[in-house]
Order: structure tokens, then C-alpha cells, then sequence
């Protein structure tokens, strides 16, 4: 089932499936700022988008499908090539049916219950996810607790677009001068290198056509910022509209969507590389398996975790 929040300012619409967030209108330009699909089994079918979707109970990718808690090792489902990747093929958290616990004009409250040793992580897991509308802002909020401890590190995984066929026309700027390189199996390396003098530079507002032009694939690399609390991690704009992303999650996943192509879409329109931007933010990629050099999703038994990620959306 999907309902449909609003204000003066926005209009956003979420599926019971995945907790997914399917649009997201500004109402000034009418402009629906994420892609997505008509059906829920539009969304299954093309599962490995995850457009969209509540990822959990780990995103991005895991080495091996294995990591170490407590002396323990856990297995996982392996589901990208060696590896898993935002919890595990379909049944990762983006392709469970959530209970809709609370719903009015403006918020939606839904939670999912995932057992003990569901893909292998450890721990019962009570999840909520929020929606919610505050003037030109949407507000993404989860919150966990287990009885075992636990990996807890969940994401919003939309796509988004300023209306533009593309995204190689529109600017981006991020404010951090660090990122991570990646295997050439998409995994992140447990190395933090400067952006200058590289594609990876958005420390101004830039044409991402104008990096993306000099990369073979475009960007699906974590920028770090491995700090808690409430930032401005990015900009994305064109001459008529601005998104800003909030989050008090330490890092943050860029993917240019290099590798969509042939999805048909909302609005009758066949997706290709480059028309979205996910700015994923979450935990460092892989840092369970890198140790306390950076923060860990770690879920404590008995403790809550929770996270938000805000969206403002400008009209310029």
C-alpha cells in the first residue's frame, strides 16, 4: 500500500514495500525530485536499483559477505559478485513489506521486524522508519533496537532529479575534501585520500559532466566526514531548483547511476546512466571489517540507535 504526505511546500508518496520513498514533488515547480516505478513489482523486478528504498540492515557493500563481532564471525548472503551489498538481494530490507504504524497529512511512521539471523546478521531487530514534512524540508528518520549486538547501518537509497533529462548538466558541490577509493569490485578500500586535483572534487559548485567526462563509469565512491552530528553534506542544483542533504551520519556514498539502463520508469520514461543522483549517507563501506579507525554501526543490546538524513528542497 503507498500513501501520500504534503504540505504548502512538498508532496511525497511512500510504499509499504521497502519503506520506499516512490515520489517527491515540489509543488512550486511540480517537479518530482526521485525516480522510481508504477508498481510495487516494477520495483522487484528491478531490485538491484534499490531506487528508492530503505536499505538495511548494512549499506553499501560488506567484504567477503563476512565480518567479525565480539570474536564471532557472521557469514552473509553474497549478492555483488564476493561481497554483500545493502544486506542482500531481495531480501534485504528494501524488499520487506513494513507495517504502517502511524499516518497523517504530514508524517508516516513504519516498522519492520527482522529476525536473528536474517542474511546472517545477528540479533532481533526492531526498526521504525519516519517520514516527515516540515515546510520545504523532508526528514528521514530510523531507529533501532536489538536484543543481540548488531551491524545498524541504514540509508535512503532515492535517485534523485531537478527535472533535467540528465544529471551531467547540473552542479554538485560537497563539503569535504576526502573520499575513498574502491576495488575494482566496487568495494571501499580502507583509504582516505584527498580530492584535489582529482574527479572526485566538488568542494566547489561543479558541472558534473566536467568530472564525470575524465571517470570510465562516474562515481560510486564514500566521501568522508566521519563526524556525528548535524552537517550540510551536500548541494545539488540547477538554474531553477537546489536540494541540500542534512545528516548527523558520518559519511556519505556518491553513485551517478552510471550502470541504470533499460528500467521503464514513472511517466512512461526509460531510465539511462546519469538521470538520478543517490547521496547515500551512512556509515563508513566495509569499516566493520577495518576496525576502530573509523566509527562502526554498531547496535549494543538493549540500546536504541537512531539517525536522520533531511532534504530541503529550494526553488532559485
Amino acid at each position: 500500500m503507498k500513501y501520500t504526505i504534503k504540505n504548502e511546500y512538498l508532496k511525497a508518496e511512500i510504499s509499504e514495500l521497502g519503506a520506499t520513498l516512490t515520489k517527491l514533488i515540489d509543488k512550486n515547480s511540480g517537479v518530482d525530485l526521485v525516480l522510481g516505478f508504477d508498481s510495487d513489482e516494477d520495483y522487484i523486478r528491478y531490485n538491484d536499483c534499490n531506487i528508492g528504498a530503505t536499505i538495511g540492515r548494512n549499506s553499501n557493500r560488506i567484504g567477503n559477505s563476512r565480518f567479525t563481532l565480539n570474536g564471532k564471525e557472521y557469514v552473509l548472503n553474497a549478492n555483488n559478485n564476493m561481497n554483500n551489498l545493502h544486506g542482500g538481494g531481495f531480501n534485504g530490507f528494501g524488499f520487506k513489506m513494513w507495517k504502517t504504524d502511524e499516518v497523517d497529512d504530514n508524517h508516516i511512521t513504519l516498522s519492520y521486524f527482522s529476525k536473528d539471523g536474517e542474511e546472517g546478521f545477528p540479533g532481533n531487530l526492531n526498526i521504525s522508519v519516519t517520514y516527515s514534512l516540515n515546510e520545504n524540508n523532508l526528514l528521514f528518520e530510523f531507529e533501532g533496537e536489538s536484543d543481540e549486538d548488531t551491524i545498524f547501518n541504514i540509508t535512503n537509497h532515492s535517485y534523485f532529479t531537478l527535472g533535467d533529462d540528465t544529471i551531467l548538466d547540473d552542479e554538485l558541490l560537497i563539503t569535504t575534501d576526502k573520499y575513498s577509493p574502491t576495488d575494482e569490485y566496487a568495494l571501499t578500500l580502507d583509504e582516505v585520500r584527498d580530492v584535489k586535483g582529482t574527479p572526485y572534487d566538488f568542494t566547489q559548485f561543479r558541472k558534473l559532466n566536467d568530472n564525470l567526462s575524465k571517470l570510465e563509469a562516474g562515481i560510486d565512491n564514500n566521501y568522508v566526514w566521519e563526524t556525528i552530528g548535524d552537517k550540510l553534506m551536500t548541494q545539488f542544483r540547477n538554474d531553477k531548483l537546489q536540494l541540500n542533504l542534512y545528516s548527523d551520519l558520518p559519511d556519505m556514498h556518491l553513485y551517478t547511476a552510471y550502470y541504470l539502463g533499460g528500467q521503464e520508469g514513472k511517466y512512461g520514461k526509460i531510465y539511462k546512466p546519469f538521470n538520478g543522483l543517490a547521496m547515500e549517507s551512512q556509515y563508513y563501506p566495509n569499516g566493520i571489517n577495518y576496525g576502530n579507525k573509523h566509527l562502526l554501526p554498531i547496535l549494543k543490546k538493549g540500546e536504541k540507535m537512531s539517525h536522520f538524513i533531511r532534504y530541503e528542497i529550494i526553488n532559485l
